[in-house]
């Protein structure tokens, strides 16, 4: 399998094709598809999506994937790495703006296929694109900053469609109480208090004995193991590729100070900060 690298923070490009040329591969970066116009199947990590005008597909570095197209087919595609989200824009941030990209890198969610269910949004993304386009091919003054913030929209975008599916999958709760308790992990990932036995239980309507069996018959960890391990991924992803101090992650995390930061990672993964941010 072929793996792409790309050495640029940002790689925005605009093309149609009416076949795939490119064999299946992964990469060293994200990428934000954007599907302007055509039809067709995407392969994303040996599943096949259909895919149709409107399409936003998120892809991470593990992931795999080519087109097989039906119908001529324009992509837009924004290919940045984690240093871009981290380092390029100077001004105030949307509130939560980490915890959004925590959970939308990071979420399993993304790896299920098209991200955008509105179609006002679907709309409004593409002239957001186009807009991106013609910033990045420009090279005015400013054009970085403009393109990020046109992206942090797309981002509030995302998230709107996110939770409107989310919302409509506990109406017709049919994916069971585990991906209910994922979700709500996954939500409150941020503050430890929302995520102890006795709260989780309380919230479910469970006792705190049943609902740790449960979890664990239906995950495979415990619930402990899956928090703490779900925790230990997002610190790391900051630790790795982010430039916000100890301090700021402890705040996030909600962890007591710093120290409980650097006890925490070492009983995870054994290492010390610098090792994992040599890796």
């Amino acid at each position: 399998m072929k793996r792409y690298k790309q050495f640029d923070s940002l790689i925005v490009s605009d093309f149609e094709r009416d076949e795939w040329a490119d064999p299946i591969h992964n990469h060293n970066h994200f990428e934000l598809i954007y599907i302007a116009k055509g039809s067709g199947l995407h392969h994303l990590n040996n599943v096949k999506f259909p895919y149709k005008k409107g399409d936003l597909f998120l892809l991470g570095p593990e992931d795999m994937h080519e087109f097989e197209i039906s119908r001529r087919s324009r992509f837009i595609y924004f290919k940045f790495t984690k240093l871009y989200i981290t380092t390029t824009n100077e001004l105030p941030m949307p509130d939560h703006w980490n915890r959004d990209i925590d959970q939308l890198l990071y979420n399993s969610e993304r790896k299920k296929g098209n991200l955008l269910q509105n179609e006002a949004d679907q709309k409004l993304v593409l002239q957001l694109m186009d807009m991106i386009v013609a910033e990045y091919n420009s090279k005015k003054l400013l054009n970085e900053k403009v393109i990020f913030q046109l992206f942090t929209v797309i981002i509030m975008l995302i998230k709107r469609n996110k939770n409107g599916v989310i919302h409509k999958h506990k109406l017709k709760e049919h994916n069971g109480i585990a991906e209910e308790i994922l979700e709500y992990i996954e939500l409150n990932i941020y503050d430890p208090q929302k995520l102890t036995i006795k709260n989780l239980a309380n919230h479910f309507h469970y006792s705190p004995n049943y609902i740790g069996i449960l979890f664990k018959d239906k995950v495979g960890n415990s619930l402990r193991e899956y928090i703490s391990e779900y925790r230990y991924r997002l610190i790391e992803q900051r630790i790795k590729f982010g430039k916000i101090g100890m301090k700021q992650i402890a705040s996030e995390f909600g962890f007591v100070d710093e120290s409980h930061v650097y006890k925490f990672v070492k009983s995870k993964s054994g290492k010390r900060l610098r090792e994992i941010k040599s890796i």
